[in-house]
């Protein structure tokens, strides 16, 4: 039921969580070798584009995957335990991932020392619904830095700050969800529910194996941009996920000043749009 292997002003309404986002909070339950997942079992079958057919997770058995201490040589840390642990990750998944923290690297010059989560593989059972069960699917809880630093996803934890530690928090969390969106269709973020406070969620079941392209018609990706122009590009809009016109007339503004082209829909406007917004918050001035 989890994805752990045990070897080695801007809060959304709270929905009632499940039992496996309660895991998922750290309460309770958990059984004899497995542990704790982030995720609840509809974050991943498709949580935006309505109306449109999705395609679904396959379930696959633990032993059926690869088993991972490490992704882009950064060691992979249980968020629940704060143990280095093993994970078991589609194959194909961890080098998206991985393609993912070198970007991250190499765009906001942290010196990445370790990656903690909540977990990756869950056991579906009969019931496949989420991309977690395929093993495809991955929470991120917080990235540890050289210096111990932490960039931190956990707005749970850092949502009460105040003064400069919030600016950091919520700077250095939009680098890395933007970054993250680049990589992959369906991330989650704290604006998306409760159930997501404590991690962003990143999966590829949307996006498949290649980068994301933007539709205004996701919920998911329409809240980034909004949190995005909200806090690194000093565009303060309603986070409704809605591509509204205070939306469009906002990224139109920030992307008249990039240069990188006038449609989000246009792929490498998209690209251009995320990588700028990465570095700018990763800059401490």
């Amino acid at each position: 039921m989890s994805g752990h292997d045990d070897a080695a002003g801007d809060r959304p309404a709270a929905r009632p969580l499940s039992r496996r986002g309660l895991l998922g909070l750290g309460v309770g339950l958990a059984a004899a070798g497995t542990g704790l997942a982030g995720c609840a079992a509809d974050d991943a079958t498709g949580p935006d584009l309505p109306g449109l057919r999705r395609a679904q997770p396959t379930c696959v058995r633990r032993s059926s995957l690869p088993r991972y201490d490490r992704l882009a040589d950064l060691p992979l840390v249980y968020e629940v335990n704060r143990r280095r642990s093993e994970f078991s990750v589609d194959g194909g998944f961890a080098g998206q991932l991985e393609a993912w923290l070198t970007d991250l690297r190499e765009l906001t010059g942290w010196p990445l020392r370790q990656l903690w989560t909540y977990g990756t593989w869950t056991d579906g059972g009969t019931a496949c619904s989420s991309w977690h069960d395929a093993g495809r699917a991955f929470d991120l809880a917080r990235l540890r830095l050289e210096d111990g630093t932490d960039v931190s996803c956990r707005y749970d934890l850092w949502r009460d700050a105040s003064g400069r530690g919030l600016t950091w928090a919520r700077r250095t969390y939009w680098a890395v969800a933007a970054s993250a969106h680049q990589h992959f269709a369906y991330v989650l973020t704290y604006l998306y529910d409760a159930q997501h406070h404590n991690h962003i969620h990143l999966d590829n079941g949307r996006s498949g194996a290649g980068r994301s392209t933007f539709s205004s018609r996701s919920p998911a990706q329409v809240q980034a941009v909004q949190g995005v122009l909200t806090h690194l590009w000093d565009r303060p809009v309603e986070v409704t996920g809605r591509w509204d016109a205070p939306t469009r007339e906002a990224t139109r503004t920030v992307l008249s000043g990039l240069e990188v082209g006038d449609d989000l829909t246009d792929q490498a406007t998209w690209a251009g749009f995320l990588t700028a917004s990465t570095r700018r918050g990763a800059d401490r001035d």
